[in-house]
């Protein structure tokens, strides 16, 4: 039975401005479009009020011009128009946005808020659970599936391995992942008809007596100068693709004399052999997380060690935080990467993941141990339930950041980009802890200290029953294939291939090669490849010393996320194609003739 309780629907959107490259600006007084994920929202809810007949309302921040954004929505057959327009809003962080956005929800009673997984210009994907966390509500992230009943919504939505299977009880926020909906045509002519509905305007003062939660002043994190990315170009040699097998050798050949096919060079840090002492508001905490198989990720590994380098100059301890696992399930591993204390939370709460509850026992643990930082790894669920356990305490949060450094006054200093990896922005954060989702395959592991042995803690969370739950978690990815994180040779898929069959063609060269395999976002979204495997800017990061590029086109999206791999091969029947800048070597040519070859040249130089 349908669920007679969706009367009515929000849906937060947000206007994304241009960039010129040439001049360097983003043209904020410009035209503005809904960003991609957004549009996924607004399908979403026209879908929603076709079954159910609930009402919908569409609701935007930000300055005059962001209106159109609102025009277009209401042109795709939402009902209602909000702008909160003010001068008192410019400068929000995520968290100003968030609470602007979730005290003008809080005046109505919303069955379901939609939104979009994430912004396409800043990649921030917080204000979703950070309105969910204001409002007290539960949340599900990254929703590809979604079905409403018994005044509940169950909801698949992605995770790093496949996809995990979720209920919630209404109300309740979702964010909308690519597959969820396709994006609403506009009929000719109804931008114009749209024109004529009215737009409700709504300034600060009617959301709050105090001017300070919103805008610069309610922001907890600011941008210190943006930073413009110059494209990386490599002066590579071309491999001639007349005779294929005759190519395939010469390949060998360059890449035997880079020391492209040997193991990966061993680590300049190393990690700290001394444990050190726990010191309030001079220690890191590292949120752990774990595989499918219940194996720590290299992601996890990689922020200890930058934990550690950070620990040795701040003076306090490194303190991994594992959830519903118990410390000891991974002392020597952990320890070895940085760990001084390895503490544990349980409870039997936790032990199905629910984001709220998660938020809530480290928000416990945070103010019990005030540290000077809290690093997590930007995985789905990192993403999922960090920015509602921020909103939570009251924090900033730099989210998707792609590095970590300490400033002169020992602040830290998170990095993140911003349109398509074209700018850089540093972050820095008034409140403490200091906060930030890092991007896997970005920070450097360091040569581990084995003989490490860290204090343990086990803390016994008592939760009240969560307001959402994870009901079934899903694999999808090849296991015949080497994982992806930490690769020492990635093999990589574009639209070139052409269709599942070549990416049938393509693993047999992964295979031999005990590659791992990724794809760009294109391939991801027809589904030939899991959106797990994607890398890029809306995907994962990687730093393989040996990278094969096939059928890439190679826009910024993409090699974003292979800045550090050492040696890139790329194949491509375009002599045009971006990827060739970034490449040692250069192949011009089909790729269904090269990597046959190429694969059978692998093949042979195996031992028997």
């Amino acid at each position: 039975m349908e669920n007679p309780r969706l009367k009515k629907v929000a849906i937060c959107i947000k206007q994304i401005p241009l960039i010129d490259l040439a001049t360097r600006t983003i043209k904020r007084d410009g035209p503005n479009v809904i960003s991609a994920f957004d549009l996924r929202a607004i399908s979403l809810a026209a879908e929603l009020k076709h079954r159910f007949g609930c009402e919908t309302v569409v609701v935007t921040m930000g300055p005059p011009q962001a209106r159109s954004a609102l025009t277009d929505a209401l042109a795709m057959g939402m009902d209602q128009a909000v702008h909160l327009e003010d001068r008192a809003f410019a400068g929000s962080d995520t968290l100003a946005t968030a609470r602007a956005l979730a005290a003008w929800l809080r005046r109505d009673n919303f069955d379901l808020i939609l939104m979009g997984k994430y912004s396409l210009d800043a990649e921030t994907g917080q204000v979703g659970p950070e309105i969910a966390e204001l409002l007290g509500i539960g949340q599900v992230t990254g929703v590809r599936k979604l079905e409403i009943a018994d005044s509940s919504i169950y909801a698949e939505r992605e995770s790093d391995e496949g996809f995990d299977e979720v209920k919630a009880r209404m109300p309740a926020l979702i964010t909308c992942a690519e597959r969820v909906a396709q994006p609403i045509k506009l009929k000719p002519g109804a931008v114009e008809l749209a024109k004529g509905k009215s737009v409700t305007a709504v300034q600060a003062s009617e959301l709050s007596d105090d001017p300070k939660l919103f805008g610069l002043a309610g922001s907890p994190t600011w941008v210190e100068e943006i930073r413009f990315q110059e494209p990386v170009k490599v002066a590579g040699c071309t491999v001639a693709a007349t005779e294929p097998q005759k190519a395939a050798a010469e390949v060998l050949q360059l890449l035997e004399a880079r020391g492209a096919l040997g193991a990966r060079a061993a680590a300049s840090d190393a990690v700290s052999p001394k444990i050190r002492v726990a010191e309030k508001g001079r220690d890191i905490v590292v949120a752990c997380e774990t595989d499918h198989n219940g194996r720590i990720t290299r992601a996890t590994l990689e922020l200890l060690s930058q934990s550690d380098r950070m620990a040795t100059r701040l003076g306090g301890s490194v303190i991994a935080l594992l959830i519903a696992t118990p410390a000891t399930a991974h002392t020597a591993l952990l320890a070895s990467y940085g760990a001084d204390e390895i503490a544990s939370l349980d409870g039997a709460v936790l032990r199905s993941y629910s984001p709220d509850a998660t938020a809530a026992a480290v928000a416990d643990f945070v103010r019990s141990r005030t540290p000077w930082g809290l690093f997590l790894t930007a995985s789905e669920r990192g993403r999922d339930w960090g920015p509602r356990l921020a909103a939570k305490l009251n924090l900033g949060l730099t989210g998707d950041a792609i590095g970590l450094d300490l400033d002169s006054q020992n602040r830290l200093v998170a990095l993140k980009p911003a349109f398509g990896g074209n700018i850089i922005a540093p972050i820095l954060s008034k409140t403490y802890p200091q906060m930030a989702t890092v991007r896997a395959g970005i920070l450097q592991l360091s040569a581990p200290a084995p003989s490490r042995i860290p204090r343990l803690t086990t803390i016994d969370s008592q939760l009240r029953e969560p307001l959402s739950r994870t009901v079934r978690c899903q694999a999808v990815l090849d296991e015949t294939l080497a994982p992806l994180e930490g690769a020492n040779v990635v093999v990589g898929v574009g639209m070139g291939v052409g269709g599942p069959e070549g990416v049938a063609t393509v693993k047999q060269l992964a295979r031999v090669l005990n590659a791992g395999m990724c794809a760009t976002r294109r391939v991801t979204d027809v589904g030939w490849v899991p959106r797990q495997l994607q890398v890029g800017l809306t995907g994962k990061a990687i730093d393989p010393r040996l990278y094969f590029a096939i059928g890439i086109r190679g826009v910024p999206n993409h090699t974003v996320g292979i800045k550090r791999a050492e040696t890139v091969v790329a194949i491509n029947s375009d002599p045009e194609a971006p990827i060739f800048d970034r490449a040692a070597i250069k192949i011009v040519a089909d790729w269904s003739v090269i990597v046959p070859a190429l694969t059978e040249a692998f093949r042979s130089r195996r031992p028997a």
